[in-house]
């Protein structure tokens, strides 16, 4: 549980880079689908101060997760954090973006769970 709160940081981090991104994306893309190339439409993103916000937070998430590592073996931590961060994003998601969650990734995610449990315990 300590090792979870430990990297809660770095997970709370990328879910938020991720969310804001596909958020924003979507939003910007509408404006500017008539936009030739995608380096003009990158730099457009790139303007967006949200999308901005994104390279902070994983930023952030990167430092918090240099104390994750310090402290706890690198083989646990990181599929726990890989496991945590797919099941966040894939239940935010369908929360915040009405994606599908098939009956195929419950199961997935049942065995993400499992596997964060096991992995924890060692």
């Amino acid at each position: 549980m300590k090792l979870i709160l430990a990297m809660s940081p770095t997970i709370l981090f990328v879910v938020y880079a991720q969310l804001i991104t596909k958020w924003r994306i979507g939003v910007i893309s509408e404006a500017i689908q008539n936009s030739p190339d995608k380096i003009s439409r990158l730099f457009i993103y790139l303007k967006d101060p949200l999308i901005l916000s994104t390279y902070i937070a994983a930023l952030a998430g990167s430092v918090a997760w240099i104390f994750v590592v310090e402290k706890y073996e690198i083989a646990v931590a990181f599929p726990i954090y890989v496991g945590l961060t797919v099941l966040l994003m894939a239940v935010s998601g369908s929360i915040l973006f009405s994606e599908h969650i098939t009956a195929l990734r419950i199961i997935g995610m049942i065995l993400i769970v499992l596997g964060v449990a096991f992995v924890s315990r060692t």
